[in-house]
């Protein structure tokens, strides 16, 4: 039974050396760069999971000014540095984490305009 390499299609032979990654076999062509997006996406799962609450209840409105500001900078950073001629998983795991940094923004701009809102409308009593 002949396998396949998962990422080309490259039949594989009984006599290729085994290379095996989650489960999927590749060729020696094709696995350093599985194996080094494999880790890049191990390191950006890990990070991720650090910066999933996108602000604190508590936080200060300046303090969240400047998380915003700050994001924004670093964000611009990335556009500038990004390479769109590279045309691979590693360059829609890029977009997806800015895409990801967009929206964490939108939420603690979102969040300072509620703020905004609440302290200007007057409490509404209930009967």
């Amino acid at each position: 039974m002949a396998d396949f390499c998962s990422r080309c299609g490259k039949t594989l032979s009984l006599i290729d050396p085994l290379l095996e990654l989650k489960g999927l076999r590749f060729c020696e062509d094709c696995y350093p760069d599985v194996k080094r997006e494999h880790a890049a996406a191990s390191i950006s799962d890990k990070m991720d999971r650090k910066n999933r609450a996108a602000f604190a209840e508590d936080e200060s409105d300046e303090n969240l000014r400047g998380s915003i500001i700050k994001g924004k900078q670093a964000l611009a950073a990335r556009e500038n540095e990004f390479k769109w001629d590279n045309h691979s998983l590693s360059l829609i795991a890029s977009v997806l984490r800015i895409l990801t940094d967009q929206n964490k923004i939108i939420v603690k701009q979102n969040e300072l305009i509620l703020r905004e809102l609440e302290s200007r409308t007057p409490a509404v009593k209930s009967k």
